[in-house]
């Protein structure tokens, strides 16, 4: 049984996305502690780290267990940057089974001063019922499922805060360009790789995911494949409404406003295009674009789009080009009018992908790419007359 439902849905009003119109607030789940049970007591309390402490422990680029988690995920590149520290974090299957520098080998309980408050959000009280009616069967899943959205939330806001600083950091020396390119991309589609790449290919780690998932050793690798997308995907829904997600959406849309204030232009792309995409090809699971899209994207920002549909006069995004031609272009428009505004920059972009006469988006080609360019010369001439005679 798939746990993701087929029709999208729209996140929290304090994340908005391109085309979307804010839902209700989703309160998210929380790892609880079993009934005081001598043989669970301990084992039930070793929960995710919380946002705070593993934020801290990344910005001191703490020493960190296992190659995944010096993979990271596409780590944000400005121009003109280099990157001071790689991601940081250990793996998340290492995390689930109590693995780390100080931590207990597998199977040994961690005692329970050592367990770190967990950083989703406190649970319903029809779900907190729910768990407390649950048979010791059905437990463990369900702690293994609450433990891996903690390990995605934390994540979540390990990522929302290195943007955030790499933000902060460039905008002390922003260059004369007026565009800053970043490739960093928080999809539920590069999240859900970094937790199926090792099962989907090592038979251990394989069973490890099974258990956490609580699903059988016989599960077709479809289905473990779908029941993992969902619940990364509720724990990005968690994360979006805790109050830690939303305190980190209005760090970063402060960092945004300054950038609209000194008139840099960020691009960024809309989308994940990373192997999850190669994964479900080869596991017929369809694609649907709420899987790859970025979180990170904000009416103050240039997205690259999958689709020329996507995006529209407060969302702007452009198909047709990768993140550093669009970057390029934005600077381009510049130079031949620096009276631009970002938001002019915005307006003149999503005139040349609409197609007036059939009221349809289009791709920005080679062909369109003169067009912007002469768009932003006459707007210059009238933006110079209507300043000599008024």
């Amino acid at each position: 049984m798939s746990v993701r439902s087929t029709k999208p849905q729209p996140p929290p009003a304090a994340f908005p996305r391109p085309g979307t119109t804010p839902g209700p607030t989703v309160r998210g789940p929380q790892q609880q502690s079993p009934k005081k049970e001598p043989a669970k007591a301990e084992s039930g309390k070793s929960s995710p780290q919380t946002g705070g402490a593993a934020g801290k422990a990344g910005a001191k680029g703490a020493p960190t267990g296992g190659t995944q988690g010096q993979e990271g995920l596409a780590a944000g590149r400005f121009a003109g940057l280099q990157d001071k520290h790689e991601q940081q974090g250990r793996p998340g299957f290492e995390r689930l089974q109590g693995g780390g520098a100080h931590a207990p080998p597998y199977g040994q309980e961690r005692p329970a001063q050592q367990a770190p408050a967990p950083v989703a959000p406190e649970l319903t009280q029809q779900r907190k019922t729910t768990e407390r009616e649950s048979t010791p069967s059905e437990r463990p899943a369900t702690e293994g499922r609450a433990k891996l959205r903690g390990v995605v939330m934390e994540r979540l806001l390990n990522e929302m805060k290195d943007t955030h600083e790499r933000l902060t950091h460039f905008a002390k020396n922003p260059g004369r360009l007026g565009v800053v390119s970043l490739s960093t991309t928080l999809a539920e589609s590069a999240f859900t790789h970094i937790l199926w790449k090792e099962p989907s290919t090592i038979p251990a780690r394989r069973v490890t995911l099974l258990n956490i998932l609580g699903l059988p050793q016989s599960t077709s690798d479809a289905t473990m494949a779908r029941e993992l997308m969902g619940e990364v995907h509720q724990a990005f829904m968690d994360f979006q409404a805790s109050k830690l997600g939303i305190e980190a959406w209005q760090r970063y849309d402060e960092v945004l406003q300054r950038y609209e204030s000194m008139g840099v232009q960020p691009v960024v792309p809309g989308h994940d295009t990373g192997p999850m995409l190669a994964e479900l090809q080869r596991l017929n699971i369809p694609q649907e674009l709420d899987f790859t899209r970025s979180i990170l994207m904000h009416p103050l920002l240039l997205g690259v789009a999958l689709s020329p549909d996507e995006g529209d006069a407060e969302f702007v995004m452009v198909a047709g080009l990768s993140v550093a031609e669009l970057g390029t272009l934005v600077a381009h428009m510049r130079r031949l009018n620096p009276r631009l505004t970002n938001k002019l920059v915005r307006q003149l972009l999503y005139l040349a992908t609409s197609d007036k006469k059939r009221g349809v988006r289009k791709k920005l080609g080679d062909p369109d790419l003169k067009d912007v360019q002469e768009l932003a010369r006459q707007l210059l001439r009238l933006q110079v007359t209507h300043q000599l005679f008024v």
